[in-house]
């Protein structure tokens, strides 16, 4: 996938992709084919827990995302995302190397894009927040990938329209089911494929569920300054589990601005508040913050916390959190290095987490 993204305006890699967008390539001659690959290797070691069975263990494990983009010609082309990381959740009492690691497809669709109108049908991932995307710290995106959205099966159109003096906005829209075809399963490492009759949040094989975004960056004029507000409705599926509907709202706000012409800082705050989360009996809110600080496009420190609350039907209510804070160097070439530390409270489980991120990203 031939995309370039401003370093300025870095939401972008997020939410457009979310939503349904690409950006190929038009200069080459069609058809042609481009790609982009994200590897990561990253290891976490347990330094502290209430929770005996990670306490003092070690987890390295391995992920990447090959994102193949086909230019059919100037107006249509296909996409894709292939996913290789941990399939299940990590052995208790002892540490991980690599295991449980396996590959899936999260997205492949078929796009149309003319001027300021696009529309995108097949597997993918409607787009729902941005704070769930990686590149703000090794850890600031676990939490908000609770509410982030995958692996449907929908349509989807969007209209970007300029205005004078206020920026640049995107409305788009998604209706979807979850994936029951073959493509929800796994390889090397199995995941069972999804049936209907296995119910969930948006499993019902119909358009029953949705959801609706605006975004747009310059921001009332002014350079750099990025928002997204998004609404969503998952249908409870076809399995009753005692829930409801589930239905939520997401509001994002973030700037980047120079301090000299060495350091700039980007800073982001999203709040996100989902009712019958996963079309359960709770209700959950979450509010993440995360400062990037960078100095000469090479080192980076970046701080973030997220509040997650969770409204416990019949039940005690919980307060979670996660802060962390960690320091990286870009070597160029797509190489990157971070390490860092990860302190979390879930469930009233305390843990504390040192460790590093190796990423690497190639484009042709």
């Amino acid at each position: 996938m031939t995309t370039t993204f401003k370093k300025t305006a870095p939401f972008l890699t997020a939410s457009i992709i979310a939503a349904g967008f690409t950006l190929p390539a038009y200069a080459q001659s069609t058809p042609s084919i481009s790609a982009e690959v994200v590897m990561e290797l990253q290891n976490e070691y347990t330094t502290d827990a209430d929770d005996a069975a990670i306490d003092g263990h070690n987890n390295l494990f391995f992920r990447t995302e090959v994102a193949p983009t086909l230019q059919l010609n100037e107006n249509f082309f296909v996409d894709g995302v292939f996913v290789w990381e941990d399939i299940q959740d990590r052995e208790a009492n002892k540490s991980n190397f690599f295991d449980n690691e396996g590959g899936f497809v999260e997205e492949i669709k078929l796009n149309y894009e003319n001027g300021p109108w696009a529309a995108w049908a097949g597997k993918f991932n409607p787009g729902f927040g941005i704070a769930w995307d990686f590149g703000r710290g090794i850890w600031g995106e676990d939490f908000a990938e609770d509410y982030e959205i995958t692996e449907k099966i929908g349509v989807g159109a969007g209209y970007t329209f300029e205005t004078e003096g206020f920026g640049s906005h995107t409305l788009a829209a998604n209706t979807f089911f979850a994936d029951t075809t073959f493509l929800s399963g796994s390889t090397i490492t199995k995941r069972d494929t999804l049936d209907l009759d296995d119910g969930g949040v948006s499993n019902t094989e119909d358009f029953a569920s949705y959801v609706v975004s605006l975004e747009g960056e310059n921001l009332a004029g002014v350079e750099n300054l990025y928002y997204k507000l998004g609404y969503r409705h998952q249908d409870e599926g076809d399995k009753t589990v005692g829930g409801d509907n589930e239905t939520g709202y997401v509001a994002t706000l973030g700037h980047v601005f120079p301090i000299d012409d060495r350091l700039e800082v980007d800073a982001l705050v999203e709040y996100a508040n989902i009712s019958n989360f996963e079309a359960g009996n709770d209700d959950n809110e979450y509010i993440t913050t995360s400062v990037i600080t960078r100095l000469d496009e090479k080192w980076n420190l970046a701080l973030s916390y997220t509040a997650r609350n969770i409204d416990v039907a019949n039940g005690s209510d919980t307060n979670d959190h996660l802060a962390q804070i960690s320091a990286g160097y870009d070597f160029g070439q797509g190489t990157t290095f971070e390490v860092g530390y990860r302190n979390a409270e879930e469930g009233n489980q305390d843990s504390d987490i040192i460790g590093g991120l190796i990423r690497h990203t190639v484009a042709f």
